[in-house]
């Protein structure tokens, strides 16, 4: 990819993710419709913000020269497929119409985003939704855009605050626990939670906490790698990585409702699992 002129973005537009790049003030003081909004200066440390790193990346800015710096520092990140808008976007038609909140690239693991509506709306008065290893947050602010009450739980105070940067950005709130959850004297609340989600994280010691702190009828949703990633990257050692059907049978107390297990060309190598505490004694195990 690369600089691309008025003529070609005007008849291309919709190909692209666009991502202007320019100061707040800027920005609020008028944008081109259904753009996202990352300052430049912060671009590394708003990475969850940003949409997959295989999306086509317009950026755009208040000069073609900035609008090419930034594209370089998202292809130095990992992005694949970036473009930039070889002209202020002042000089764009409609580049300065809107005065509207950012879009919103970003998008939660799909496998949450598949499995949601499969799982009944948060019950009022109950913090329902516990994010386990939330990192900086895409997953639990998405919860509580569906209208969860979330709490995120992590051992990095940074990931963390990024996680409460992005809710407050989104006009949603989550609230933060800052926890070792390979400490084992870490105890989660019991039968507290209506769904708790867990993604790319792997501590087998955990898997009982789970069961105990989802509330009777409640959802786990807990995607990880499975051996044969380390051919693909990141995870290689084998303590963090699951054995062909583990998580399946990780959860004896709760009832299997979706398992499958993932080796797409390329990974990442990954074992899906939607299960639901019983609320009742002898709930027969369902696997679909």
């Amino acid at each position: 990819m690369g600089a691309l002129s008025l003529g070609a973005v005007g008849a291309r537009l919709r190909d692209f993710a666009v991502l202007d790049v320019r100061d707040e003030a800027a920005f609020r003081a008028g944008h081109l419709a259904g753009s996202g909004h990352v300052p430049r200066s912060e671009l590394r440390g708003r990475t969850s913000e940003l949409p997959r790193r295989e999306a086509k990346l317009l950026v755009v800015a208040g000069d073609a020269r900035s609008a090419a710096a930034a594209a370089a520092e998202l292809g130095r990140i990992g992005f694949a497929s970036v473009s930039w808008l070889d002209a202020p976007l002042a000089a764009l038609e409609g580049g300065l119409e809107a005065r509207g909140p950012a879009a919103r690239l970003w998008r939660p693991a799909p496998f949450l985003e598949e499995m949601l509506p499969r799982i009944p709306g948060p019950r009022p008065g109950a913090r329902a939704a516990l994010d386990v290893a939330a990192g900086a947050g895409r997953e639990a602010v998405y919860l509580a855009l569906e209208g969860f009450e979330v709490e995120a739980r992590d051992r990095d105070p940074e990931a963390l605050a990024r996680a409460e940067a992005l809710a407050a950005r989104n006009d949603v709130r989550i609230s933060t626990a800052l926890t070792d959850l390979e400490d084992e004297a870490t105890a989660l609340p019991p039968d507290r939670f209506q769904l708790v989600i867990c993604f790319r994280f792997l501590h087998r010691p955990l898997f009982h906490q789970l069961e105990r702190t989802l509330a009777p009828g409640g959802h786990l949703v807990y995607e990880t790698y499975l051996l044969g990633q380390e051919k693909f990257g990141r995870p290689h050692r084998e303590r963090f990585l699951l054995r062909p059907g583990e998580l399946a049978s990780a959860f004896p107390s709760l009832r299997v409702e979706h398992y499958v297990e993932m080796e797409p060309a390329g990974g990442p190598v990954t074992a899906r699992l939607l299960a639901r505490k019983p609320t009742r004694a002898g709930e027969l195990e369902h696997r679909e």
